[in-house]
């Protein structure tokens, strides 16, 4: 209902269309969170550059960071914060540079409104996992309880697969200038860390670890762009 609100806002106000042949670039920036295991909301800025093709189609590609802001608990008798007697948790941070071509289909005759669809690599450029892990009982001679906190950050992926899709709507603001809306959902086929990974022989996996680390990640951007028509 946003979308279609918002879409009949930007038909009355705008003034010019996107053509076959034209080109659009822009800068943009924004905020999302994890569809599961979020601690914290996670940045996000880029550019974007599309070029019109037929069929108001357009391709183009998007070069963009995205931070990850995650919190896993996995802890017997389903406690939570650290208060099972066994358990695993994981708080991960990580920022990625992504490199992605992208292609744009236009939702009206106008163009703004579009849908887009984006894949491409990411490149770690910061991150870590620190992980908890402990078995205690209540008979302090238990020969098998432990508790301990590891620095893992060795585990984090120095590289990352990831598919986008979402909408972009323009509002125009004078020759040729447009200010930009975006709904994106992100979505990694891959995990962001080897912590917890089966096939990863490493001190800090547990029963209670988890076997992949990759949400979904809904952002919302703004940002400005430049659309130079065809000649």
């Amino acid at each position: 209902m946003k979308g279609v609100v918002l879409f009949a806002f930007l038909s009355v106000f705008a003034i010019k269309g996107y053509s076959q042949g034209s080109s659009t670039y822009g800068i943009f920036g924004g905020a999302g969170l994890a569809t599961s295991n979020n601690y914290d909301y996670g940045l996000s800025y880029g550019f974007s550059y599309v070029k019109g093709v037929q069929n108001h189609m357009g391709l183009g590609i998007t070069i963009f960071s995205q931070g990850y802001s995650l919190y896993y608990d996995n802890e017997a008798n389903s406690a939570k914060h650290g208060l099972g007697t066994e358990g695993f948790t994981l708080r991960h941070v990580s920022n990625y540079i992504f490199v992605a071509p992208k292609v744009t289909r236009d939702l009206g005759s106008k163009g703004y409104l579009k849908f887009y669809v984006n894949a491409g690599v990411g490149f770690l450029m910061s991150g870590y996992d620190s992980v908890r892990k402990w078995k205690l009982a209540n008979d302090p001679t238990y020969a098998n309880h432990f508790d301990s906190t590891i620095d893992a950050s060795d585990n984090v992926n120095k590289m990352v697969l990831r598919v986008g899709l979402g909408f972009t709507q323009h509002l125009h603001l004078s020759n040729g200038w447009w200010f930009t809306v975006s709904e994106d959902l992100g979505f990694l086929p891959g995990s962001l860390t080897k912590t917890g990974d089966a096939n990863n022989n490493n001190p800090s996996r547990t029963p209670y670890s988890p076997p992949k680390i990759n949400p979904g990640y809904i952002s919302l951007h703004i940002g400005i762009s430049r659309h130079k028509a065809a000649r």
